[in-house]
């Protein structure tokens, strides 16, 4: 057993077996999305500016496969988005929320209005 795996908060164990989620980001939503890799034991987002070719490699890849930290928390995840998009931290929370699971969704909506 991967013991990453046990830093997943319950609501981001609703994440395994997801499947890849869009990321409903302004300026990012074409393309873009995030969800939960097995192989990492980590959460992950790829990116693509909607000006960019979504058949291309993403214009940023947040992942532990190329160098970012293991991480099963959401948050941390949409704090890396905003870094490297350049978006505030709210709205990319807000953006994660509306293709995540519910459990997840309503973390994520309560830690945008904080």
């Amino acid at each position: 057993m991967d013991l990453r795996a046990l830093l997943v908060s319950p609501a981001a164990a609703q994440l395994r077996g997801r499947g890849r989620m869009p990321i409903d980001l302004p300026g990012w939503d074409y393309y873009s999305i995030w969800g939960w890799d097995d192989q990492e034991a980590s959460l992950f987002a790829q990116l693509w500016r909607n000006t960019d070719d979504g058949g291309e490699e993403p214009r940023h890849w947040v992942s532990s496969v190329v160098g970012w930290p293991v991480t099963g928390s959401p948050e941390v995840l949409a704090g890396w988005i905003a870094q490297v998009t350049g978006s505030d931290p709210r709205d990319v929370l807000r953006a994660l929320a509306r293709g995540a699971p519910d459990l997840v969704a309503a973390e994520l909506r309560e830690l945008a209005a904080a």
